[in-house]
């Protein structure tokens, strides 16, 4: 049987050694880690560039088709202002006719209003 002391130091021995596997272990494990991090960080960031900048082409795209739409909105304003002064000019009784429709045919839309409906003042 061996001395005390001499299974004390084997303890010892085999204590700092297992301690010094488990620090291994745990140095690994927290690299391995910081690795998927680093790699899901990556990965996060490329997903955001890539949504960016569809983000921006598609307002780019949607910017220049409110231009067009503008654009076009004012050349058929400008034709019909055009179109407008033609039949002022060229038939002013026709025009006054159509005002004169117009302004009936609001007025019939409107909620007719009996002696009932006024106030006595």
């Amino acid at each position: 049987m061996k001395p005390f002391s001499e299974t004390a130091s084997d303890a010892r021995a085999k204590a700092s050694e297992l301690a010094e596997k488990t620090a291994e272990n745990a140095r690994l494990t927290a690299e391995a880690a910081k690795a998927r991090i680093q790699d899901s960080y990556g990965r996060a960031r490329a997903a955001t560039g890539d949504f960016a900048a569809k983000a921006s082409e598609q307002a780019g795209v949607a910017r220049e088709a409110a231009s067009e739409a503008y654009e076009r909105g004012k050349v058929q304003a400008k034709r019909a202002n055009s179109k407008l002064k033609d039949v002022a000019e060229k038939q002013p009784l026709a025009l006054v006719a159509g005002a004169v429709a117009i302004g009936a045919l609001l007025g019939s839309l409107l909620p007719k209003s009996g002696p009932s409906d006024r106030k006595d003042d």
